[in-house]
């Protein structure tokens, strides 16, 4: 099934969508890439075949009985780990954690089959506005509580009402007032749409679906809502036992956790996940390479070559679905000019910025979508942000910017890449500070817009307007990562109808038509879309790498 396809309810419908349909899916959500990457073929997004140790792990695979037990000592490359509650989080790194915790209605099974989370099954109407969810009834939250349809029910409204910023994601759902949701049993829930969403099941799954990821009412009743954000309570497959914010987060296996593997054998293997957040690179690279930790979520590129040639770990490679560009603010001068925004962009050779801060591990780009994405990737994009440094000067002299003094708000996760600009904005005439901070400072400032420039973007875009939406919409009307204070009514709008456009082809160009806005009005200058690449030692087993995602249920340490 493709996006352009007459709405087919029968293939959408439970208790398992097949991979062919979920392919095109996939592809509609934007995430087509993700299927070269698990059938283990090369896509155009890059995707490497698996690595040395992943091959070993399937010649000798272990018994069932043998895969159980033990503790993963993983690594984390943030300095903290602040916010563990579903659609608020806005980093990266924070919800491949707190996937491992929390369940979602539906999820994506290692062959990409859209399969049931807590949903054992689920129908669609002829015209594609209900779905209608039969859940599981043998759930407990960690708590003990035991899960209903008044979960489902009570995870959206709360999303919706408190604007967390997930809650775009469920914008084509009616008003809650009006029966958006309608609990019909203790296990039977519909979603109530004002327009068909065929991809509504993608954004459901644990993966890419925060908006309705379950969280339980009675622990947020109980510990309060900022207590919830670093000790959250789901039905997933791990606890949070412990967080020490800063230092440590430890992850208990769930014992009545629902899910077993196809032998039966109780999901996780694991019996739990103690995670370090370490900043500095050597002191990562060295704890990966000395067994201290068995898995990295992330590696630092400038040791990516220490792990390839050490024989106890490899890397594991996926297509990176995001954007990186460099976030001018525009409530500071000189970047309320486009002229000097535009002529910023000009000036920065994203192929060297690759190679410098990402040690060619990135595909430089001048605009917003992903190649990982692959329907709705170009060659030929605009070329108002390519590298032309005289061009680049006229702009900056046009809009009185020559010479400006700036500072580059920094922190360790993405202080390379600020010095690596840097050094290209000083070579065009600017006098450019670096202003390093922690990273809960550096959220902290960049949210509310104190900064000059820092170096952003997103992380993992299923759909390309995942990238898009929360960063370009008004600030005061759904824009709630537009941290830049970028305002166009005709982006804002563009949005909106590509939301509400099934064709794939008209699809397309609404999207290109606001890339091709974004690339001349520079509220970014666009850089590079990241690989995503994670750290594993030869003890490992089971990890399946999908873009973004970090999940542990079925990883198990061999003996």
């Amino acid at each position: 099934m493709t996006a352009d396809d007459d709405f087919d309810s029968e293939k959408l419908s439970g208790p398992r969508v097949s991979r062919r349909t979920a392919a095109g899916l996939l592809a509609a959500a934007g995430m087509g890439g993700l299927a070269g990457c698990a059938s283990g073929g090369d896509s155009s997004g890059g995707t490497d075949t698996p690595t040395d140790g992943e091959s070993e792990q399937t010649e000798s695979t272990p018994t069932p009985e043998n895969k159980t037990g033990g503790r993963l000592q993983a690594a984390w490359f943030t300095g903290s780990i602040e916010e563990l509650d579903p659609p608020y989080i806005s980093v990266g790194q924070y919800f491949q954690l707190a996937s491992n915790v929390f369940s979602g209605l539906t999820t994506l099974d290692d062959d990409l089959s859209i399969v049931g989370d807590l949903a054992t099954d689920w129908t669609v109407s002829d015209d594609g506005t209900q779905y209608t969810f039969q859940l599981r009834d043998d759930v407990t939250f960690h708590n003990g509580a035991e899960f209903s349809a008044a979960d489902v029910e009570y995870t959206i409204r709360r999303t919706i009402e408190e604007e967390a910023p997930a809650a775009s994601k469920l914008s084509s759902l009616q008003p809650l007032d009006e029966g958006g949701v309608e609990v019909l049993g203790d296990y039977e829930v519909r979603l109530n749409l004002t327009d068909p969403n065929a991809v509504l099941l993608v954004y459901l799954t644990r993966g890419p679906g925060r908006a309705a990821t379950i969280v339980s009412q009675e622990a947020i009743e109980e510990m309060g809502s900022d207590q919830y954000s670093v000790t959250p309570v789901g039905t997933g497959p791990f606890q949070v036992s412990g967080h020490e914010v800063g230092s440590s987060v430890t992850l208990d296996a769930y014992d009545d956790y629902f899910e077993t593997d196809d032998d039966g054998v109780q999901l996780p293997y694991l019996d739990g996940i103690d995670v370090q957040p370490i900043a500095e690179p050597a002191s990562l690279v060295n704890a990966l390479r000395a067994g201290d930790v068995q898995f990295s979520n992330l590696v630092p590129l400038q040791n990516l070559n220490q792990i390839e040639q050490d024989g106890s770990t490899s890397i594991s490679r996926a297509p990176g679905i995001n954007w990186l560009g460099v976030a001018m603010n525009q409530n500071r001068e000189p970047f309320g000019s486009k002229k000097a925004r535009r002529g910023i962009a000009k000036s920065i050779d994203s192929e060297r910025f690759v190679e410098t801060a990402f040690f060619g591990n990135a595909l430089p780009d001048v605009g917003v979508i992903s190649k990982g994405t692959r329907w709705a990737w170009r060659e030929d994009k605009p070329q108002d942000q390519a590298y032309a440094p005289e061009e680049g000067k006229q702009l900056i002299e046009e809009a009185g910017a020559d010479g400006a003094s700036f500072a580059i708000l920094a922190n360790s996760g993405n202080l390379r890449q600020a010095k690596a600009i840097r050094q290209q904005l000083t070579e065009a005439g600017f006098d450019v500070e670096i202003d390093q901070v922690t990273s809960s400072t550096y959220w902290d400032r960049y949210a509310d817009l104190d900064y000059d420039v820092t170096i952003s973007g997103s992380v993992v875009d299923p759909d390309p307007e995942q990238g898009l939406w929360n960063f370009y919409r008004l600030p005061d009307e759904g824009g709630v990562w537009n941290w830049v204070n970028y305002q166009s009514e005709e982006v804002h709008e563009m949005l909106a109808e590509q939301r509400q456009t099934t064709d794939r082809e008209e699809r397309t160009q609404v999207l290109h038509d606001i890339e091709d806005q974004l690339i001349e009005d520079a509220p970014h200058a666009y850089l590079s879309h990241e690989d995503d690449i994670a750290g594993i030692r030869s003890e490992v087993g089971g990890f399946t790498h999908t873009p973004g995602l970090r999940n542990f249920h079925r990883v198990f340490l061999k003996e």
